[in-house]
Parts: structure tokens; sequence; C-alpha cells
């Protein structure tokens, strides 16, 4: 049943990552592209850890690179706006503003798909963050630590999270806070600082689903153990990298509330599993500020 739940995880995962791209070929290469922009005119990009690549893509699904490659006296030939003039030559918009990044080319590629004149602006679609605040009240077995007894505790979280302000954004980061109590079976205590990430796979006004990913954690605990009739505290705190996995949902209740249900560490990437199986389940309310 684990591993059942384990390569359901790495699919949806999977699936997500896959569906938010799109191959293409050019130059004999095959590259995983993002859609910036979809229209009479279509702009593609591809990001690597190093370096960006945009492309456009005309009506007749030709597709060009976008460049702008530098001279020996520092000087640019701005081959861009070469692309762009033709590509865009029924119109009377200006190329002289455009300058060769992501943000202003999506501008002047979306204001030309709009039928836009020659003083649009680069206003329209500038990225504005939301945030949301959440509150939470679960039951953990403590995963990713020894938990001889399987023993569960209840825990305590608040968490913001933060994604571009628009109706169904598809990405989020969040910082959250947990604290989990100790129980009669485990006197284990523990606040864990989360920083991660979450991808909606479904996407819909009234719910979502989501991939949860804890990329990196700072745990302060506590543990009560019996040493010869005598009861020593352990004190601990570490910084890791678990790159633990879960699964969650938002429930709208009204136009800037929801309900969360959230499966976390399910498994990780960097850290083990003890051998129970995981359970740290949480419910909570979320308000958008």
């Amino acid at each position: 049943m684990k591993n059942f739940f384990l390569l359901l995880l790495f699919s949806i995962t999977y699936i997500s990552i896959i569906t938010a791209q799109e191959q293409i070929t050019i130059n004999n290469k095959t590259l995983f592209v993002k859609i910036e922009v979809e229209g009479k005119i279509d702009l593609l990009s591809h990001r690597t850890k190093d370096s960006l690549r945009l492309f456009v893509r005309s009506t007749n699904n030709t597709l060009h690179e976008l460049k702008n490659t530098k001279n020996n006296d520092n000087s640019f030939n701005n081959e861009y706006k070469t692309v762009l003039g033709k590509l865009t030559k029924d119109s009377s918009m200006s190329l002289e503003d455009v300058g060769f990044g992501r943000y202003s080319i999506k501008q002047f590629i979306k204001a030309y798909n709009s039928n836009g004149t020659r003083r649009y602006t680069y206003t329209d679609e500038k990225v504005t963050a939301q945030t949301r605040l959440g509150v939470f009240a679960g039951l953990s077995n403590h995963p990713f630590m020894e938990n001889i007894n399987n023993t569960k505790a209840p825990f305590f979280s608040v968490e913001l999270e933060v994604f571009e302000k628009k109706p169904l954004p598809l990405q989020s980061g969040f910082f959250n806070i947990s604290h989990a109590l100790e129980s009669n079976d485990y006197k284990f205590v523990s606040t864990v600082l989360a920083l991660g990430h979450r991808f909606r796979f479904i996407n819909k006004e009234t719910f979502n689903l989501y991939t949860n990913l804890n990329a990196a954690t700072y745990t302060f605990s506590k543990q009560t153990i019996e040493v010869n009739d005598r009861s020593i505290n352990e004190k601990n705190s570490a910084f890791r990298v678990p790159f633990s996995f879960g699964i969650g949902s938002d429930i709208k209740v009204s136009e800037n509330s929801f309900i969360s249900l959230i499966y976390n560490e399910l498994f990780a990437v960097f850290a083990s599993n003890s051998d129970n199986f995981p359970v740290n389940i949480a419910a909570g309310y979320k308000l958008n500020l």
C-alpha cells in the first residue's frame, strides 16, 4: 500500500511537470519549453541553470529564436528586433522601447496579438504578489523520526503562502511554522520551520489539488528518554533539505477564504522514512490578505 501511494505521487508530480511544458524541435535539437504567450504569435521560453532562450512561433508554425549577440566593441546586433519587426510588419507598432528580456518581449507580443497600436504600454500585466495566511491542526507519527510504537501526536501550524496575483495561479511558495506536542507514549516535542513549493495539477475556480514540497527545514526538538530510571532531556536543532513530498487540496468557501486538507511527508528524497506508514494529516483554514 505504501509503495502504491509513492508511485501515485511520483506519477502526479511527473504529469504536472510535463503538462506545464511543450516539446519543440529546433536545429535538430529537442527542447521542452514553457508557453509564455499564445495567439497570432506564440512566445516560448527554455530556461536552464545558466541561461534563458526565447523563441517565437508564427501562424504557419515556423519557429524563430530571438537573439541579441554582442560585438567586440560591446555593442549589440539586436537580431530579435529584426525577427519581431518582420512578424509584426502588418501593424504600426514600434520596437524602439522593446528590450531583450522575457517581460518586455512578452508585453510586446501580447499587445500585437491584441491588435495593439504604436503607443502600447508594458504595464498591463506586471507581476503582482498575493499572500495567503493559513492555520492548521493535524496528527503526525513523525515519519522521518524513530518512533518505535508508531505513536501519533497532535500538531499545529501557521503558514504564509505567496503566489502570483491572477485568477488561477498554478504555483506558489510558502513558509510554514509547525509545532508538534508530545504524547504519553512518545516524549518528543518539535518546532519546524519549512520553506516549500506547491504545483496545482488540478486547478478549478472552487477547488484545486496540488503537490506539496517541503524543500528546506530547520527543526528544534526535545526528546525525553529513560536511562536507568532517570529521565534525560535531549535537545537538538538541525537544518535539512529533505525534499519531502505530499499532496493537498484547497476548497473555496468564500471569495477570499478556503478550507485546506494536506497529507504531507509521504516520502522524501534526502531523508529516510521510519518503518511506520507515514502519517502527517492536517486540516486548516486559509485567508487571502
